[in-house]
C-alpha cells in the first residue's frame, strides 16, 4: 500500500497499473463473468478480491492512477514515453472489449485511436446516444477509473452503463461495510463523472451523466463533514463546476459563493485610476479585484520555490517591446500595485468566479473587462502551473478579440497547446526547458479545481482562431489532427481544395472505420450509405448518423424516412431541441397534428426561449380550432421575438376568436411598426375584415356596458374605444383606402359625433371618386350611392346643405348617366339616389315657397 502510494505521488501511473495488486485484481477471466457488461465485471472483481479495508483503499489508488495517466495523456501531458502494453487493457477485458489476440500488439496498446478495441471503448462510454470524442487518447483508462470510482462509491447505482445495456449486480452488505470508510473515493468518482461528460460531444448534457453527479457530490460533502475548511470549499467548488459543465450556471453561481465563504476569501470588485497604456498621461477609471486568503495555516501552504515560480511563469507570452500596452494596469495608488497574499485554492475560487460572470452576463466588452479583472488579479502568482495555464487561457481568448492583443493572444494559446506535447515551441525552446518543465504530477495536482480544456478541443479553439484571421490552410491541418470534418471542409473549400478534405476522410477510413468518419463522409459526399454504415458500426449508438441522414432524406422530400431517422436520433439523444424541431416540422408537413404538437412541446421544454417553436404549438393549436391554447403559446412566442409579423398576425385571429379586441389593436399596431421599420419586407397591410372586427366588437362591448350601467365596465369600454379610435387615426394618415372612413364615420356615428362622422363620409367619398372609371363598375357604383345618401342625411339642416346635397347627388347621377350612355342596366341603388334627389328637390322648394310667401 505504501510502495503504491509513493508511485502515485512521484507520477509513476503506468508502474501502479501494472504493479502486483492491479495484475491480481484485473488477471484473469473467471468462467461466471464471461456474459457479464464491463461493469459489472469490475464490481464482481473488487466485490471478491477487496477483502479488507487497505483493499479497497489500494483500488481506489488504482483508480485514481488509471484516471490520472488518462489526465497526462488529454489534459494536461507532458507526452508519455512508457508503452501501455498489458495495461490497455488489462488481461481480464480482453475478451469483453474484443481486444483479441489479432490486436494485441505493441503498436495497437500504445496510443493507436482507430481500432476495433478503441471503437468497442468509445462504444462503452457512449452515454444518452452520444459518442464520446474518437481523438482521445487511451479511453480504456477513463472507462477503468469510473467503473472503479463508482463501485467504491455508490456501488448498487445503475450507472451509465447499466442504463443501456439493462443488467445490474448488487453488491453483499460486507463489502458496503468495508467501502463505507473510504472518505475521497466520492470526490474521484464524481471528478470521473465530469470528465466522462467532457468526453461526450455534446452541446447538450447528458441526463444520465447529472443524475449520477446528483447522487455522489452530496455524497462526496457528507464524507467530508468535519474535515478541514479548504477540502469542504474545494468541493463546493468542484460542483459548481460540475454545474458549468451539464449547464446549470445558477447552481454553480451559489456553490461558488459557499467555496468562497467557507474558504474565507476575502474578494471585493471596485475601481482605481490607472494607465493602461505606454503612452496614456491621464489615468483613468480601472476596474479591479482586490482579493486576500484568510491567514492560517490551514488555506497557506507551503510557497513553491522561487525556481519553480520561474518555470511556471515561463508558460506567459508578453507583450513586445513595441506594443503600446502595459503588462499590468499601473495604478496610481501604490497600495493597488502590491500583490497580496493568495493560495491556490483561493485562486482556482477567484477563476470560478470568472466563469460566473461569464455564464450570467452577456457577451460584450462590459462583461470581457470585468473577467479580466479577475483574471489579471490571478496572474499575479505563479504558484501552480495548471492554475496559471487556465488563467493564461482565458486571458487569451478575451485579448484575441482586442486589436493590439489578438497577436499575442494566438501566440500564447499557441503556446499553451504546444507544451502538451516535447514540440519545441516560444516557450519550450530548448530540449533542456523541455526536460525542465513542470512533472505530471504538479500539473494534475490542482487540474478539478478549474476548467482547462482537453488537448482536442485546445486545439480546436487554436484552429478556430487562426481560420478567423484567415489561416485556413493550417487551420485545416489542425482541425483533421482532431478529426473535425466538417470543419477541415469548410476550411479546405475557403482554400479552394474541395476534394483535400474528401480525400483525409478517405485516407483515415482505409486505416480503420469510425461511425464519426463514416458520417463525415457522407456530410462530404451526400451518399446516404455511409451514414448507413456509420449506424451500424456504432451498433445504433451514435446519434449524429441518424441525425445526418434524416437530414439527406428531409433534403430529398422523403419525409417519411426523415422522420423515422429523427425519432430514432430521440431515442438514443433526446435533449436535443433542434432535432424535435425538425420532428415538428415534417409532422405538420405530413399533417401529423398530434405528433407536430408533442414535438414542438418538447422543443419548449427543453428550450423555452425558442419563439419559433412556440409560433408552431400556436398554429398547430389554431388549425384544431382550439383558440383558447394558441393565444398562451403566442404571448410566449412574442415574448422572446417581437419581430416576427407572421405570429403578430396570427395572435390578431386569435384574439378576434377569443373577442380580446384590446389585444387585436394592439397586434395591428404592432404590424403597422414593422411595416414602418427597416425591416419591412412582407408585412402585408391590416385587412379591412379585421379592423372593421375590431371596431365592431369594442362598439358592442360599449353598448352593452353602458346599458348595465356598470361603471367599471363602462369606464374599460370607453378606454378600449379611445385605442380603436387611435388605431384608426395611424391607418388615415398612412392609407386613402375608402373603408377606413368608413369604419371611422361608423365609430363616430355610434357615440354621437356628428361632424366627425360626416367630415369621414366626405373623405370615403373622395376616395371612391378616385377610382379611375368607378362609374362602369357596378360594386363600386353601390358603394358611392349608399355613401351619398349617407352624406344627404347628415347635409339637410338648411337651405343651403339642401342645396349642396342637390349638387352632389345630381353630379354623381350624371357621372353615372354619361358613363353608361351606351346602354346597360343601371344597379338598383341608381334608382335609391334618384328618389333622394327627388326629395331633396322637392325640399328645397318647399323652403323656397316657404320664403316667397313670407316676403310678399
Amino acid at each position: 500500500l505504501a510502495e503504491t502510494a509513493s508511485l502515485l505521488s512521484k507520477g509513476q501511473y503506468v508502474d501502479v497499473l501494472k504493479g502486483e495488486f492491479a495484475s491480481h485484481l484485473f488477471g484473469e477471466m473467471v468462467a461466471s463473468w464471461e456474459n457479464l457488461s464491463f461493469l459489472n465485471t469490475v464490481r464482481m472483481c473488487l466485490a471478491s478480491k477487496c477483502t479488507t479495508v487497505s483493499d479497497c483503499v489500494e483500488a481506489e489508488m488504482v483508480g485514481i492512477a488509471a484516471f490520472n495517466l488518462f489526465q497526462q495523456l488529454n489534459y494536461t501531458g507532458p507526452t508519455l514515453h512508457e508503452k501501455l502494453e498489458g495495461i490497455n487493457p488489462h488481461a481480464l477485458f480482453t475478451q469483453i472489449l474484443n481486444a483479441d489476440q489479432d490486436d494485441a500488439s505493441e503498436k495497437t496498446f500504445t496510443m493507436k485511436r482507430h481500432t476495433r478495441y478503441h471503437n468497442m471503448v468509445l462504444s462503452e462510454l457512449a452515454c444518452d446516444g452520444q459518442w464520446p470524442c474518437q481523438v482521445v487518447e487511451a479511453p480504456y483508462l477513463l472507462l477503468l477509473a469510473r467503473c472503479i470510482f463508482l463501485t467504491l462509491s455508490v456501488p448498487n447505482h445503475i450507472g451509465w452503463v447499466g442504463a443501456q445495456v439493462g443488467e445490474t449486480i448488487e453488491v453483499d452488505e460486507g463489502f458496503m461495510h468495508l467501502i463505507s470508510s473510504l472518505v475521497a473515493v466520492s470526490t474521484w468518482s464524481s471528478r470521473a463523472t465530469v470528465a466522462h461528460e467532457r468526453l461526450l460531444l455534446t452541446q447538450e448534457p447528458t441526463g444520465s451523466l447529472w443524475k449520477e453527479i446528483e447522487i455522489i457530490f452530496p455524497e462526496c460533502m457528507r464524507r467530508l463533514e468535519g474535515k478541514s475548511r479548504s477540502l469542504q470549499a474545494m468541493s463546493f467548488l468542484e460542483f459548481g463546476l460540475a454545474c458549468h459543465h451539464f449547464n446549470r450556471p445558477k447552481q454553480g453561481k451559489a456553490l461558488f459563493n459557499k467555496a468562497k465563504e467557507t474558504s474565507g476569501l476575502f474578494l471585493q470588485v471596485t475601481g482605481a485610476e490607472g494607465k493602461r497604456t505606454k503612452f496614456q498621461t491621464k489615468s483613468t477609471a480601472q476596474l479591479v479585484v482586490r482579493a486576500t486568503s484568510l491567514s492560517n495555516e490551514e488555506s497557506n501552504p507551503a510557497t513553491p520555490t522561487e525556481e519553480m515560480q520561474e518555470k511556471i511563469k515561463s508558460q506567459m507570452i508578453g507583450f513586445s517591446e513595441d506594443g503600446i500596452l502595459h503588462e499590468r494596469v499601473q495604478f496610481e495608488e501604490e497600495d493597488e500595485n502590491k500583490v497580496r497574499p493568495l493560495t491556490i485554492l483561493d485562486q482556482a475560487i477567484l477563476l470560478g468566479m470568472c466563469l460566473d460572470v461569464k455564464n450570467n452576463n452577456p457577451a460584450d466588452r462590459l462583461t470581457a473587462e470585468e473577467m479580466s479583472a479577475y483574471l489579471a488579479r490571478v496572474l499575479c502568482h505563479h504558484d501552480d502551473w495548471i492554475v496559471y495555464s487556465t488563467a493564461l487561457l482565458e486571458r487569451a481568448w478575451l485579448e484575441f478579440e482586442g486589436n493590439h492583443t489578438k497577436e499575442r493572444a494566438i501566440l500564447q494559446m499557441q503556446a499553451l497547446a504546444d507544451q502538451h506535447t516535447d514540440r519545441l515551441t516560444i516557450t519550450q525552446s530548448t530540449r533542456k526547458s523541455i526536460e525542465d518543465s513542470s512533472p505530471v504530477q504538479d500539473r494534475l495536482k490542482n487540474l478539478h479545481s478549474i476548467v482547462y480544456p482537453p488537448r482536442w478541443q485546445m486545439l480546436r479553439d487554436v484552429a478556430e482562431r487562426y481560420a478567423q484571421i484567415g489561416i485556413v490552410t493550417s487551420a485545416a491541418e489542425i482541425f483533421a489532427e482532431i478529426e473535425s470534418w466538417d470543419e477541415v471542409v469548410d476550411c479546405y473549400r475557403r482554400a479552394g481544395r474541395e476534394k483535400r478534405a474528401e480525400e483525409i476522410v478517405r485516407e483515415r477510413l482505409k486505416i480503420n472505420e469510425t461511425p464519426r468518419m463514416w458520417t463525415a463522409l457522407g456530410d462530404i459526399t451526400n451518399d446516404p450509405e455511409h451514414y448507413e454504415k456509420a449506424i451500424d458500426l456504432s451498433r445504433g449508438r451514435f446519434s449524429q448518423a441518424f441525425i445526418s441522414l434524416g437530414k439527406y432524406y428531409f433534403d430529398a422530400g422523403e419525409l417519411p424516412k426523415a422522420l423515422e431517422n429523427y425519432r430514432q436520433a430521440l431515442k438514443l439523444r433526446p435533449l436535443v431541441p433542434s432535432v424535435w424541431f425538425k420532428v415538428g416540422t415534417i409532422s405538420m408537413q405530413l399533417q401529423d397534428w398530434h405528433g407536430a404538437l408533442c414535438a414542438f412541446t418538447e422543443v419548449v421544454q427543453q428550450q423555452p426561449d425558442e419563439a419559433e417553436a412556440w409560433a408552431n404549438v400556436a398554429a398547430i393549436h389554431m388549425h384544431n380550432k382550439h383558440p383558447s391554447e394558441a393565444y398562451p403559446a403566442l404571448v410566449e412566442s412574442l415574448k422572446h421575438n417581437r419581430t416576427n409579423w407572421r405570429v403578430w398576425v396570427s395572435k390578431l385571429y386569435t384574439c378576434l376568436d377569443l373577442n380580446k379586441f384590446d389585444e387585436a389593436a394592439q397586434a395591428c399596431n404592432m404590424l403597422l411598426d414593422l411595416r414602418n421599420s427597416t425591416s419591412s419586407q412582407g408585412v402585408p397591410e391590416l385587412e379591412e375584415k379585421c379592423v372593421r372586427a375590431i371596431v365592431g366588437g369594442t362598439v358592442q362591448k360599449y353598448i352593452s356596458a353602458k346599458g348595465s350601467k356598470d361603471n367599471i365596465a363602462l369606464d374599460s369600454a370607453r378606454r378600449s374605444l379611445v385605442r380603436v379610435q387611435e388605431l384608426l387615426d395611424r391607418l388615415s394618415s398612412s392609407s386613402t383606402a375608402s373603408w377606413v372612413y368608413e369604419t371611422r364615420a361608423y365609430l363616430f356615428g355610434q357615440v354621437g359625433l356628428d361632424m366627425e362622422v360626416f367630415d369621414n363620409l366626405m373623405k370615403e367619398y373622395r376616395s371612391l371618386t378616385s377610382i379611375r372609371l368607378w362609374e362602369k363598375d357596378d360594386q363600386q357604383v353601390e358603394r358611392v350611392c349608399r355613401t351619398v345618401v349617407q352624406i344627404a342625411q347628415y347635409q339637410r339642416g338648411n337651405k343651403e346643405d339642401l342645396a349642396k346635397s342637390k349638387f352632389l347627388v345630381s353630379s354623381v347621377l350624371k357621372r353615372i348617366t354619361q358613363a353608361r350612355s351606351q346602354g346597360g342596366n343601371l344597379p338598383p341603388d341608381v334608382k335609391s339616389l334618384e328618389q333622394l334627389l327627388a326629395e331633396v328637390t322637392s325640399q328645397l322648394e318647399e323652403l323656397n315657397g316657404r320664403k316667397d310667401l313670407n316676403d310678399s
